[in-house]
């Protein structure tokens, strides 16, 4: 081992470590401890007494003051950053009295428009409804006006009155109606067909018109002759006669004319065209032409056109309810017409 190499493994004696010039890794610092916390010591006990507050005085509008007030600034947005060279904003200028009240009157004056253009209630007609097509057609509300009338006058004429459209037709007529006037077959069961021969004599017709004190009294033997030539039972054409005048002495009846004299119509038949009518209803210048107007009319468009061949299907057609009462009707003359079969005058 050579001197050289054993100096170089000893170390030299010299070197001293040198701890002061190196940086300490942690700064330790001691400073004064915090003080203990105290979280009652600045609550206030609630049984202590209140300090007395001090009157509020009353405030006295001051509509100068609230003019002259700074108004309060907005905000500034993130994105704007005042700069000194932007302009200060100018303060608000003062209201006068003057410009208040010329404010005051514009909102009335606003006020009173929005007041005059409110929404308007009124009903208004559906389009196409019956209501909206009556505008502007008068002619429609004077037809309604007319068919009002018309109802009025049928209501408030005398009871036991018939419709009819029968004018009265000739020879021809009565010869076509006896094709069906004897056809019985289809009569239902418990009614009284009004077809067949008389079966009341000329002179028991008289004696029932004498019981009633008739002007008609004298004609028995048109009412035979006539119930024989349309195939017609008399005693339902005296019994129609009976109910509808009281024979031609009632004060009611529609035949009856200033004077004393009458129609000589024995069933209150409808005008329908006649040549001759007094008010509704039709005027003859005799009993005989009366008598047999009846039983062609009955013949013709009961009998023959609609098939009616019974009381109790005729008068509903003849007299209708809206008029009279269907079922008195029916019973009067089904009654009458029974009770002279057994020769009793009533």
């Amino acid at each position: 081992m050579s001197a050289d190499s054993t100096a170089q493994r000893r170390k030299p004696a010299t070197k001293v470590a040198e701890p002061a010039r190196r940086t300490p890794m942690f700064d330790v610092q001691h400073g004064p401890l915090p003080s203990e916390p105290a979280p009652f010591r600045s609550s206030r006990d609630p049984f202590d007494d209140m300090p007395e507050g001090r009157p509020r005085g009353a405030r006295q509008p001051d509509r100068d003051t609230r003019a002259e007030a700074a108004p309060r600034r907005q905000p500034a947005p993130f994105d704007r950053v005042p700069t000194a060279a932007s302009p200060a904003p100018a303060a608000p200028a003062r209201r006068t009295l003057a410009k208040n009240m010329v404010d005051l009157q514009q909102a009335d004056t606003l006020a009173g428009q929005l007041v005059g253009r409110g929404a308007d209630y009124r009903y208004a007609a559906p389009r196409g409804s019956a209501l909206d097509r009556g505008r502007g057609q008068p002619w429609l509300l004077l037809l309604v006006a007319a068919a009002s009338l018309v109802i009025f006058w049928f209501a408030s004429a005398a009871p036991k009155t018939i419709i009819s459209g029968f004018t009265g037709g000739g020879p021809s007529a009565a010869s076509s109606a006896l094709s069906k006037v004897f056809q019985t077959e289809n009569v239902p069961a418990g009614e009284h067909a009004v077809v067949g021969e008389p079966t009341l004599s000329a002179q028991f017709i008289d004696s029932v018109l004498a019981h009633y004190g008739s002007p008609a009294q004298g004609t028995g033997k048109i009412w035979v002759a006539m119930g024989q030539r349309y195939g017609i039972d008399p005693a339902y054409a005296l019994a129609f006669f009976i109910h509808e005048s009281s024979a031609g002495t009632s004060p009611a009846w529609a035949g009856v004319k200033p004077g004393g004299g009458s129609t000589h119509n024995i069933g209150n038949i409808i005008c329908a065209g006649y040549a001759t009518c007094f008010g509704r209803f039709r005027d003859y210048d005799s009993w005989d032409a009366g008598i047999e107007d009846w039983y062609k009319l009955i013949a013709t468009e009961y009998v023959n056109d609609r098939g009616a061949l019974t009381v109790e299907q005729i008068i509903p057609i003849y007299a209708p309810s809206f008029e009279n009462d269907v079922n008195n009707y029916v019973q009067t003359v089904v009654g009458l017409a029974d009770s002279w079969r057994q020769g009793v005058v009533r």
